[in-house]
């Protein structure tokens, strides 16, 4: 799998996906970065599917696996297994 391609494209899904939510609530990006801590060219650069880079490997990683990275955030059962004691 082309890493390169998956992170492009998943990207950019991922960015849709932020400025979609963004405007449905009635958010600029001004507010976004405001609330994000950054600033308004940031989160253009990831509405565009720019500035990504660091989540690219967990992109394509969930799509080698065939789900949607959301998926792969989801709440699980936790177990009733202790941490070992030190």
């Amino acid at each position: 799998m082309d890493l390169k391609l998956a992170e492009q494209r998943l990207a950019q899904e991922f960015g849709d996906g932020v400025r979609g939510r963004r405007k449905a609530l009635g958010l600029t990006q001004e507010d976004l970065a405001a609330m994000i801590g950054t600033n308004r060219r940031f989160v253009s650069e990831l509405e565009r599917g720019k500035g990504t880079s660091y989540i690219g490997p967990a992109l394509a990683a969930a799509e080698a696996l065939g789900v949607r990275l959301s998926s792969l955030f989801e709440e699980r059962p936790r177990t009733t297994s202790k941490l070992p004691e030190v």
